[in-house]
């Protein structure tokens, strides 16, 4: 490669919920993070990926020394963690270890639920970001573009794509757990996005009863719920049906909680402490912590899924191969082009620089053929040409061979 590709980031295997939530970004603000380290000239260019699991930076430089003072500006902004903090958690690779991990993380190798197939499209939406935010090069195109392929390769061709799970299955199956049974169950779901709505298909298969679905803006709330069988509610309004509510399920992407320690501890009251279950699978996190405290409540967080997570690992480990073999094609796919399109400058000044001595010469044995030995001239620039292609044809498949054997 010609560039440095770098990775700065951490995820559900290094660090805890309490600082995965500091160190979340939101949606509005992912495109300003990034433009802010382009125009410090840290990266040419950068993709941001910012989920319930992890937050890490994809980004290429052609200057090495630049690409090293990332892993500090990426912490001080926009980031609410000390550096101490995000120095302990955070880590930063490069070039292939950097490769191999952006294309674990989108075939959803790296996940907490092993095989989940909703970061692929996340890293999708980050990438389309990035585009509009004018902070994608050519390099790093081609770069998200194989780990999507990539990802898509492991959807459609293996078991680990077609039997998917996600943090929404993990959620319910704990949910399930707990409260025994599910069928006539009354549920509340917080939030309108696509955890939402694969969570709402998964209760309606356990025979859930009433079910409500509250989200800030009502009329999303009445679109996803409409075509999913839930009733529409505002989320200022929650508190009108939840006394008859036995699970709540969170994911929206509210700045600050849904669901206090205090409100849930008055719900309880009416509710004369009766069990209530809340998976609360939002970063930053919906529920108010302490409200696990209340006597009747069962609080649980993504860190709390990971048990369900690890039990998903064992069961689908033999799925695993069959998509690291994708990876391991499709990195050495992308290697083999990013190492063409180094090599592409050298070559082009290489048959600039043949064919011009290959003219000039051909144009002093031309003259002195006779002008009428039309066939004499025909068959020299037939030589010329045919020599200096067959010679530049070797010259470049060496160029290329080499540049793989560096790159």
């Amino acid at each position: 490669m010609d560039v440095t590709f770098v990775l700065v980031g951490l995820s559900h295997r290094t660090a805890p919920l309490e600082v995965r939530e500091k160190a979340f970004i939101a949606e509005a603000a992912v495109g300003e993070c990034v433009r802010r380290l382009v125009d410090r000239d840290l990266v040419d260019a950068g993709v941001l990926l910012s989920t319930c699991n992890r937050t890490e930076l994809y980004a290429v430089s052609d200057s090495p020394a630049a690409a090293a003072g990332l892993f500090e500006a990426f912490a001080l902004w926009p980031h609410e963690l000390p550096f101490q903090i995000w120095q302990q958690y955070a880590y930063q690779l490069s070039d292939r270890a950097a490769l191999d991990h952006l294309f674990r993380v989108a075939c959803g190798l790296d996940s907490m639920v092993l095989g989940e197939g909703q970061v692929l499209g996340q890293l999708k939406r980050a990438f389309v970001q990035a585009q509009q935010a004018g902070v994608v090069d050519a390099s790093l195109q081609v770069i998200l573009r194989a780990a999507i392929r990539a990802g898509k390769r492991v959807r459609d061709e293996t078991a680990l794509g077609r039997k998917p799970v996600s943090v929404s299955h993990a959620a319910v199956a704990q949910a399930k757990d707990l409260l025994g049974n599910l069928r006539g169950r009354e549920v509340l779901l917080v939030g309108a996005g696509e955890m939402t709505e694969v969570a709402l298909r998964l209760l309606h298969k356990q025979g859930i009863g009433r079910c409500y679905l509250g989200s800030r803006t009502i009329e999303r709330a009445a679109r996803v719920a409409g075509h999913l069988g839930a009733e529409a509610i505002d989320l200022g309004k929650i508190d009108q049906v939840i006394d008859g509510v036995d699970l709540i399920l969170c994911s929206s992407s509210a700045p600050h909680y849904v669901l206090d320690a205090d409100e849930v501890r008055r719900i309880q009251v009416r509710r004369r402490e009766r069990p209530l279950v809340i998976v609360d699978m939002a970063v930053p996190r919906d529920v108010d912590p302490p409200a696990g405290e209340v006597p009747g409540v069962h609080l649980l967080n993504l860190d709390d899924l990971k048990s369900i997570g690890r039990e998903n690992i064992e069961g689908r480990r033999a799925f695993v191969p069959a998509a690291e073999k994708i990876v391991d094609e499709e990195r050495d796919r992308l290697t083999a082009a990013l190492d063409a399109r180094a090599s592409a400058p050298l070559i082009t000044d290489l048959v600039d620089r043949v064919e011009l001595v290959r003219d000039r010469e051909l144009e002093r044995h031309l003259a002195a053929l006779p002008e009428d030995d039309e066939l004499g001239r025909t068959a020299l620039r037939a030589l010329a040409r045919g020599l200096t292609a067959k010679l530049l044809h070797d010259i470049i498949r060496q160029v290329h061979q080499e540049a793989g054997r560096n790159g």
